[in-house]
């Protein structure tokens, strides 16, 4: 996770400045043994560039904060490191690359609607951030979990705050993101390969699919395979599963959220919820 804070546009710079330093140094970015190791190389890209201060975290491994005269990042390589270890066949410079871009957009002042999205998000995540300092837009969904608007760009997701959307509130930016997020549903894909569950993701944004929650024209759709309530698993933060309301079904989907975690990548939420009535409640244990 990387949290923002945002004072000026200085971007440019970066967004040349990572490709062009990564195509050199092919061989060093695939030899990570651990997350420190990854970190440390991001930690030497960026203090190739003169004002750049970076600084790595003592007490963290995967993490780093990077300074630009008065904007400041902390950056944590930790779903980087995971990502590259479960995708071994995709181009680690690359990977690197679209990460330190990501700080790049993180610094871009303002949002056109199209990039305006709605995320979920549980309760955990929204008071570390708020702890951290940030000005979140956001409001609740049910349970403990939250919608979080964010900026969708192309290399990063960033929590929107009130300065980013001036004259917005959270009606107008609800209805903003719902149309923006329905675009989506024609990417739309359901892995029925559990047997006992859906997986459903959006095929080019998977980072949108838990969203998916929050449209009518997605709940149409589902209830021709779950016309009534439905149990609903949120392990991470790019996948949706739905369950029948059923004990073996919530039994499996309890197992499925332990073997994710199991894996600490991209992690969302270790509960699972239920849709009864519209309305999203924890089941207990």
């Amino acid at each position: 996770m990387m949290r923002f804070e945002r004072r000026r546009l200085v971007a440019a710079g970066m967004f040349s400045f990572g490709l062009a330093w990564l195509f050199g140094r092919k061989a060093e970015a695939r030899s990570f043994s651990d997350v420190a190791a990854l970190r440390d190389h991001v930690v030497r890209l960026l203090r190739t560039q003169k004002d750049f201060k970076v600084t790595s975290d003592r007490n963290d491994p995967a993490k780093f904060q990077l300074a630009i005269g008065d904007w400041s990042v902390v950056g944590d390589v930790t779903n980087l490191f995971n990502y590259m270890r479960g995708n071994p066949q995709e181009d680690p410079d690359f990977l690197v690359s679209r990460f330190l871009n990501s700080f790049a957009e993180a610094q871009l002042e303002g949002v056109d609607d199209p990039h305006i999205v709605a995320v979920i998000r549980a309760q955990p995540y929204i008071d570390a951030a708020l702890k951290a300092g940030g000005e979140l837009l956001h409001e609740p969904l049910g349970a403990d979990l939250q919608i979080l608007y964010m900026a969708d760009r192309q290399d990063s997701m960033a929590p929107l705050s009130p300065k980013d959307v001036p004259g917005k509130d959270l009606a107008s930016l609800r209805a903003i993101a719902m149309n923006n997020e329905r675009r989506w549903l024609s990417q739309l894909v359901s892995d029925e390969s559990l047997k006992f569950g859906i997986l459903y993701y959006i095929k080019d944004n998977t980072m949108l699919s838990p969203s998916l929650l929050l449209l009518d024209d997605f709940w149409a759709m589902a209830a021709k395979r779950f016309p009534g309530d439905v149990i609903i698993a949120l392990p991470r933060k790019d996948q949706l599963f739905l369950f029948d309301d059923e004990e073996e079904a919530r039994r499996r989907a309890r197992q499925l959220i332990e073997a994710t975690f199991a894996e600490d990548f991209n992690l969302l939420s270790p509960y699972l919820y239920a849709r009864r009535n519209g309305k999203i409640t924890i089941v207990p244990d």
